[in-house]
């Protein structure tokens, strides 16, 4: 919809909503303590990365809006065939990831995107889509010390642990 000077009202919205989420995100991790210690990476990081990109893209596309510029003249056609895939991947994981676990959940929720993106290999997806899982659960439980949820797989990988009595 445009207004009088050429103004894309619902781009316009959207801009300024993406800009508000940045000030509220930003100010809302500025609140959040320091962490403790001397770290130059401390818990406020990523959320301060997340408002600033979330500022520059609500910047931008009000600018873009204001200017009139519009991005396709004939629109854009949704793909809902790729938006139902997608959406049955995150509610497939949502489903499965307290009882099969974060490396079944995640890998299939890669393969379903994966064939979203009309990829037709859909083996290759799933074990690609296994390999960053596990990769993934490597890291945030033992190099970050963040617990995912366990599954069949997780359980195989866990280290052995020995009774003291």
């Amino acid at each position: 919809m445009a207004t009088g000077r050429g103004l894309r009202l619902g781009e316009a919205i959207l801009g300024g909503g993406v800009l508000a989420l940045g000030l509220f995100i930003g100010y809302e991790t500025f609140l959040l303590g320091g962490g403790a210690g001397n770290a130059p990476v401390g818990p406020r990081l990523f959320p301060f990365l997340i408002a600033g990109g979330l500022l520059v893209i609500g910047a931008v596309l009000l600018r873009e809006a204001l200017a009139g510029h519009v991005a396709h003249e004939r629109g854009l056609e949704l793909d809902w065939r790729a938006v139902a895939l997608v959406s049955t991947g995150l509610i497939v994981e949502m489903l499965l990831m307290e009882y099969a676990g974060w490396i079944v959940a995640a890998a299939l929720l890669f393969a379903f995107t994966a064939r979203a993106f009309l990829s037709r290999r859909i083996l290759v997806d799933a074990g690609l889509g296994l390999a960053l899982a596990i990769l993934a659960f490597v890291v945030f439980n033992y190099g970050l010390d963040l617990g995912l949820p366990g599954g069949v797989i997780e359980d195989m990988m866990a280290p052995a642990e020995t009774d003291a009595e």
